[in-house]
This record gives C-alpha cells, sequence and structure tokens, in this order.
C-alpha cells in the first residue's frame, strides 16, 4: 500500500473517467471492516468538483493519532466543509494497531464539520504498512 505524507487534491473531473476511475478504485479495493462499494461510490462521475484529501497520523507529544488527524483537519487542511454536499470517509489502520472504541468520537467531530443534510458514505479498512498510524482519507464533492 502506498504511504504518503498528507496531500490534497481538487480533481476536475467533468469529463474524466479515469481519474473518477482510479480513486473509486483507491477506495473499493482496500481490505476493509465496513466496505464501500463501487455503487456507492458511482454518483462522483457526475460531481462537479470533487476533493481528495489523505491525511496520516503524526501525532505531537501527548496527542493521540487521532486527534493529530483532527488537529490537521481544522489547522492545515484549507477545506471550506461547507461548500460539499456528498462526503467519503475511508479510515484504515493496521491489523495490529486497530481503531479503538474511543478513537470514534474523532470521527463524530469530522462528520460535525459539514452542515446537516450532507450524505455521508464512510469505511474501515486494513493497510498493515501504517503499523501504529491511522490513515483518513476523506473525499468531498458537489
Amino acid at each position: 500500500m502506498e504511504q504518503t505524507v498528507n496531500e490534497t487534491r481538487f480533481l476536475n473531473l467533468r469529463g474524466s473517467k479515469p481519474e473518477i476511475d482510479e480513486l473509486i478504485q483507491q477506495i473499493v479495493e482496500q481490505t476493509t471492516l465496513v466496505r464501500l462499494d463501487k455503487s456507492d461510490l458511482i454518483y462522483l462521475y457526475k460531481e462537479k468538483i470533487v476533493l481528495k484529501r489523505r491525511i496520516n497520523s503524526f501525532p505531537r507529544t501527548n496527542e493521540s493519532r487521532m486527534e493529530s488527524i483532527l488537529r490537521e483537519l481544522t489547522e492545515y487542511a484549507s477545506i471550506d466543509f461547507g461548500c460539499y454536499n456528498k462526503v467519503v470517509l475511508l479510515v484504515r489502520t493496521s491489523q495490529k494497531h486497530p481503531l479503538l472504541m474511543e478513537e470514534l468520537r474523532y470521527i463524530h467531530d469530522i462528520i460535525k464539520m459539514f452542515p446537516d443534510g450532507v450524505e455521508i458514505r464512510w469505511g474501515m479498512g486494513y493497510d498493515n504498512s501504517l503499523d501504529e498510524k491511522v490513515l483518513l482519507m476523506l473525499v468531498c464533492s458537489c
């Protein structure tokens, strides 16, 4: 599995089927606990704007891995959460260091960043190359 530093990528997808195909494949080919499949993501072909944001946890001293994800989103991600109407959240961890129940509240905090009425789909999967880190893939569209 590829492991990159945090990245934001706006996709200009009007008529760009190969980029959408690649994005959907990245999501559906994951070893997952909560699965997203292609039928969950087919709407992306019709969206005008798609933002793909990957955030790896890089905790500071005395900061949990999910706190670092939330910090990255609020301080550095430069996402206008109010302008998207559909969101895909994919959370990946290693099998050795799965997401803990106490960490789920941070997923809820991320979801609360978006306005009421936003359609949210989410999945959870494994990527053993992450070791103790968490990877959040956020795909926002409108």
